[in-house]
C-alpha cells in the first residue's frame, strides 16, 4: 500500500489514523518475536505467541470481523488512543500471551520433569527487556523515515560516521566528499533524528 507521505507507523498508529493492516502486522511481528525470545519461547512457540497477539486485536474488533490471516488488502486498522498508549496496549497483550504460552508448557514438563520448569523473567527484567526493544523499534522507523528526509550521500556519510563508527578521513575519502561535507551531514542527520525520534515518543 503506498502512502503519499513516508509519516512513521508509529506516529500514525498513535494519532489514531488509519493505516494498513498488513503493515501492521509486518512491523510489529518482529517486535514481538524479539520479545518472545527474550522471554525464552522457542521458534514453534514464538510462532504461536504472534497468531495470538494478531487474534487478541482482531477479537478486540479492531478491524472488524475478519480472519486475521486472510484481510484483504484495502482493509485497514485503526487504533483508538482510548484505549490508552498504544506502547502499553500491545505490551500488555504481549506479556499476556507469552506468559499463558510459558505456562502451558511448563504445565507439560511438570508431568515428566518438575526440575525442568523455566520460570518467567521477573516483572521488571521484563520491562527492561521491552523498554529495549521498544526502543529498538523507535530507531528503526526512525532511521527509516530519516532516509526520505536527506540526499542519499548524505544519510551515507551519517550512516558510515554515526552508526558504524568509521573515522571521519575514511569516511570523506569514501564518499569523495570534504571533511567538513561529514560534520555536516552528520551534524544535520543527529539533529533531524533527534526531532523524529522526539515525535515518536510524545
Amino acid at each position: 500500500m503506498a502512502f503519499t507521505t513516508r509519516i512513521s507507523l508509529l506516529v500514525r498508529v498513535k494519532a489514531g489514523n488509519e493505516i494498513a493492516w498488513h503493515e501492521f502486522r509486518d512491523k510489529y511481528k518482529i517486535l514481538i518475536l524479539l520479545c518472545g525470545q527474550d522471554r525464552g519461547l522457542t521458534p514453534a512457540e514464538n510462532d504461536e505467541l504472534v497468531q495470538d497477539v494478531m487474534w487478541e486485536i482482531f477479537r478486540k474488533n479492531i478491524i472488524g470481523n475478519y480472519d486475521p490471516d486472510h484481510i484483504p488488502d484495502d482493509i485497514t486498522f485503526h487504533y483508538d488512543p482510548s484505549h490508552g498508549r498504544f506502547r502499553h496496549f500491545l505490551r500488555g497483550i504481549i506479556h499476556h500471551h507469552a506468559s499463558k504460552i510459558l505456562k502451558k508448557r511448563n504445565r507439560h514438563v511438570e508431568l515428566d520433569d518438575p526440575k525442568q520448569q523455566i520460570p518467567e523473567p521477573q516483572e521488571d527484567v521484563w520491562e527492561k527487556l521491552w523498554d529495549e526493544e521498544w526502543k529498538q523499534q523507535i530507531l528503526d522507523e526512525a532511521l527509516t523515515e530519516l532516509k526520505g528526509h536527506v540526499k542519499p550521500k548524505t544519510y551515507q556519510a551519517f550512516d558510515l560516521c554515526a552508526i558504524q563508527g568509521r573515522p571521519v578521513k575514511e569516511v570523506a575519502s569514501l564518499l569523495d566528499i570534504s571533511i567538513e561535507s561529514v560534520y555536516q551531514a552528520k551534524s544535520r542527520c543527529v539533529d533531524k533524528l533527534k526531532d523524529i525520534i522526539s515525535k515518536l515518543e510524545e
